[in-house]
């Protein structure tokens, strides 16, 4: 039976360079180069936590999320829910503060902060209204959300310069 010459070179060089990367200095943390002096390294996305970051809103997303400052120029679309304050320029909307005193079901309640600033009631959907100098339209109401010990009704508005 005869061995094929390269197939035993390769297999020799194979066992000294074992050999050698144990004893050799491997240890000392300098590898030959184009060695590797460790394991290939991990993929940390797969194995380090995922942050957890709050449930989003079932439904349609409002393209400004909760970040009521975007709407300081009058240019925005946000979720809002009872109890939302979003604060305005002045100039912009001829108010300083867009309150939101009920969301439910059937529909949404709002108002400008100062005087002439008459807001909706129970507007639902697709409805529009004017507040001073700005345009307020519902786009969603009664969107579920996660929220404490159980859901809160949700609404989207998309406010606009008049």
């Amino acid at each position: 039976m005869r061995t094929s010459t390269p197939l035993a070179v390769t297999a020799l060089a194979a066992a000294a360079l074992t050999v050698c990367l144990t004893s050799c200095g491997a240890d000392s943390g300098a590898a030959p180069s184009g060695t590797p002096s460790s394991a290939p390294p991990v993929d940390e996305s797969s194995t380090s936590p995922t942050p957890t970051s709050p449930p989003k809103p079932t439904g349609p997303y409002a393209k400004n999320g909760f970040d009521y400052d975007t709407c300081k120029d009058g240019t925005c679309e946000i979720y809002v829910r009872t109890g939302t304050r979003v604060p305005m320029k002045q100039s912009v909307a001829g108010f300083a503060t867009l309150v939101v005193s009920k969301a439910t079901a059937s529909g949404v309640d709002f108002a400008g902060t100062g005087p002439d600033t008459a807001g909706s009631v129970g507007q639902q959907p697709g409805y529009r209204a004017r507040i001073g100098k700005l345009d307020v339209v519902t786009v969603t109401v009664n969107q579920r959300h996660p929220a404490g010990n159980g859901v809160e009704t949700l609404a989207i508005m998309r406010l606009s310069p008049a």
